[in-house]
């Protein structure tokens, strides 16, 4: 398949709201233009929103290819190069026979051409370099109040003793740091006069992918270079990250089968088995090859993508200056030269507001958990009556919310009325996440970080850190302080069950009635299903793709870690966790692919070297689990007394607790064995490298190829042709 001509279909959409005025939008024309970018249409509908569809020259796009250092794999020689574009050696990097889709040339894939549509984007600012005024600049503090983002203090700078080097020039730099000098989209969508801009579809592209997801049914591996060449690098590497686990789940999946299956027929419990523990023992170390040869498979893949090691511009633009960065403009004491600067102490106190208001948030989580756990009679104290006495009753304990939960009452916890406690709480779960999205949003803004890289990882560790507790809190709970492991057993298939199914109702299926309902109230024109076979999208497809919702990876790699987390944290309470995820994957690699191409927006495009931070916070659960397991099996159930019985001392009603004489020795073998476990994950890593033989034997080569070339360029043979 063979993309559509670049210099006559549209890259990129812009929706201009309605109280942008026609002044405005004819002059971010002119400005784009001065730009190398070129407007194909402008569409005003009645009395709403115009639409500008952008693209650029062929020549335009390869000179931005080579300014961003993009690297790309070169053709005609036998071993695998992956080079810095150049424009001079492009027929190097024009290959017809690659099977993913590119351009007529060979050149460029889909993925590409919108990274490189929204670098030309994002380089037009308001104002051209040196200028002080423009039409357009006038027209913004005007008619829209465009504010600095900076605050210039007299009184401040004064105590400083820096005025004295305010001259003619710097005070015009004082001007080009405020907003004038910012990215013109960011402006505009600043100060909503622009709510979207969205890559183009090609409908053709979009129905391959989801064919190739969806079917043949036993499937599992999604097509990951077809999807890294369309939709980019970071979605690329999650789906790869996804078919990379859903495989590596199937030895656990069958061992943790072959335990269940043990156990049925020997008649034992889950708090009782004697080989149970040696799987959580095994998970870990199994999780722990998983994420070492992930890393291998990640860095194999940032190197065929040609982001191994991002290039000088790529990392100047993650760890640039935040165009929402506020503070006041100061010499710099390194430099020289005006600055934006923020107290770190005002931020460091901002971070323990930020604490308490999350602090708040967890306390309202575990108090819906607690409600929950009575209203499904998880709370028992009559079940271990040596630690629960009328004289030191449980403090968790509600009598009227736990009555209801008995044989016979409303919500049976031996009937399927008991699942609606667990539905409920789940619901009360994803509400929560809901509202602290948005908290969580709005403390980062409020933190005022200086670069992209420090604003998405404290987002990313505020959302996580709540949602994994939410998540978490009631198996923790159930585990370590009412150690009960057949109640943590049983809300452990309840979370999965429901959570599965929540997944694939609220990624898939509501989306699209939600969608299908608007268009009918709307009465929007249907769109074709022949329209699906096209490369060149039609009006009605791109007047749809603005109007669906936006693409947000966060709680795609979200439910995976989370998921990860209940597979490996609570492997010795439940072996088939791993079998349910496999089944859960299939569904959710369907069903993202399915809310890719049909339900979102097509997603802006990045360039990215793996999958970031999400693998750092999956890597701390994983060595986490080394302590959650030894702790179920030796503490939460009587899964050791089969090997230690002289620990262990029997109490009322069935109930096994640590012997007095010998506890401390327990606690010592149970923690002794989390050590050697961990230490034997640290020399796994170090005996297996993190970056593969084959990847550093072509980064060698890489290298010598390129001082060879340079001895060439610089040799006097050369100069002497030239």
């Amino acid at each position: 398949m063979v993309l559509p001509e670049v210099e006559t279909t549209p890259l990129l959409q812009i929706r201009f709201l309605p109280q942008a005025s026609d002044e405005l939008i004819h002059l971010v024309q002119s400005r784009l233009a001065e730009n190398g970018i070129v407007v194909l249409s402008s569409h005003k509908l009645m009395g709403k929103s115009t639409i500008l569809r952008i693209t650029a020259k062929m020549e335009t796009l390869e000179i931005q290819a080579e300014k961003i250092h993009l690297m790309k794999e070169t053709v005609g020689s036998r071993r695998r190069v992956v080079e810095y574009f150049r424009r001079e050696h492009r027929s190097r990097f024009c290959d017809l026979t690659k099977p993913p889709q590119r351009d007529a040339q060979g050149l460029f894939t889909a993925a590409e051409y919108a990274l490189l549509i929204r670098h030309l984007l994002d380089r037009v600012h308001v104002l051209k370099t040196g200028q002080v005024s423009s039409p357009l600049s006038q027209l913004f503090d005007t008619n829209y109040r465009v504010k600095y983002l900076v605050d210039f203090d007299d009184s401040k700078e004064a105590s400083r003793g820096s005025l004295a080097f305010l001259t003619a020039s710097l005070r015009r730099k004082l001007h080009e740091h405020g907003i004038q000098s910012a990215c013109l989209m960011h402006v505009l969508i600043t100060y909503n006069l622009v709510d979207a801009v969205v890559p183009v579809p090609v409908p053709a592209v979009n129905r391959e992918i989801f064919r190739k997801t969806w079917w043949p049914w036993s499937r599992l591996d999604p097509p990951i270079e077809l999807i890294q060449d369309y939709y980019g690098w970071e979605i690329g590497f999650y789906f790869a990250w996804m078919e990379f686990l859903t495989r590596w789940l199937f030895f656990p999946g069958i061992l943790g089968l072959l335990v269940y299956i043990i156990r049925c027929y020997r008649g034992d419990t889950i708090d009782t088995d004697e080989y149970t523990p040696f799987y959580g023992l095994v998970t870990f170390l199994w999780a722990v090859l998983f994420l070492r040869f992930w890393e291998r498979h990640e860095h194999r893949l940032a190197y065929q993508w040609g982001t191994f090691s991002l290039s000088q511009y790529e990392r100047q633009k993650f760890f640039a200056v935040r165009p929402e960065f506020r503070g006041y403009l100061r010499k710099s004491p390194v430099t020289g030269e005006v600055e934006t600067y923020y107290e770190p102490l005002q931020r460091r106190i901002k971070y323990i507001g930020s604490a308490l208001v999350t602090s708040v948030m967890l306390a309202v989580a575990f108090s819906v958990m607690i409600l929950s756990l009575n209203l499904q009679g998880y709370i028992r104290p009559k079940s271990n009556p040596t630690r629960w006495t009328k004289n030191s009753p449980h403090p968790f304990f509600i009598a009227d919310l736990a009555f209801v939960s008995e044989p016979g009452q409303v919500f049976d916890a031996l009937s399927l009325r008991g699942y609606i406690p667990v539905v409920g709480h789940v619901i009360c779960i994803f509400s929560l996440n809901l509202v602290y999205r948005r908290i969580a949003e709005r403390l980062t803004s409020w933190e005022n970080h200086e670069t992209e890289s420090s604003h998405r990882n404290s987002l990313i560790l505020k959302r996580f850190l709540f949602e994994a507790f939410d998540c978490y809190v009631a198996l923790f709970y159930l585990a370590f302080y009412e150690r009960d492991v057949e109640r943590l057993r049983l809300e452990l298939i309840a979370v999965f069950q429901i959570d599965t199914i929540r997944r694939v109702l609220l990624e898939c299926v509501i989306p699209i009635l939600i969608q299908r309902f608007n268009a009918a109230h709307h009465l929007k024109r249907k769109l074709n299903p022949m329209q699906s076979l096209l490369v060149i999208p039609t009006h009605d497809i791109l007047m749809d793709e603005l109007d669906k919702d936006t693409y947000d990876q966060f709680d795609d790699y979200m439910e995976i870690v989370i998921q990860l987390g209940y597979v490996t944290l609570f492997a010795s309470a439940y072996p088939l966790a791993s079998l349910i995820s496999i089944a859960a994957n299939w569904v959710e690699i369907r069903s993202d692919c399915f809310k890719l191409t049909q339900g979102c927006q097509r997603p802006a495009v990045f360039r990215s070297s793996g999958s970031g931070m999400w693998k750092t916070l999956a890597s701390c659960i994983i060595w986490t689990s080394a302590l959650t397991n030894c702790l179920i099996a030796g503490f939460t159930s009587d899964q050791l007394v089969h090997y230690l019985p002289s620990f262990y001392v029997h109490v009322q009603e069935g109930y096994t607790d640590m012997g007095h004489e010998k506890g401390w020795l327990l606690v010592f073998l149970i923690f002794g064995l989390e050590r050697i476990l961990v230490l034997t994950g640290l020399l796994v890593y170090a005996i297996v490298p993190a970056v593969p033989e084959d990847v550093v034997d072509e980064l060698e080569r890489r290298q010598y190829l390129r001082s060879q070339q340079e001895a060439w360029e610089h040799s006097p043979e050369n100069k002497k042709n030239d």
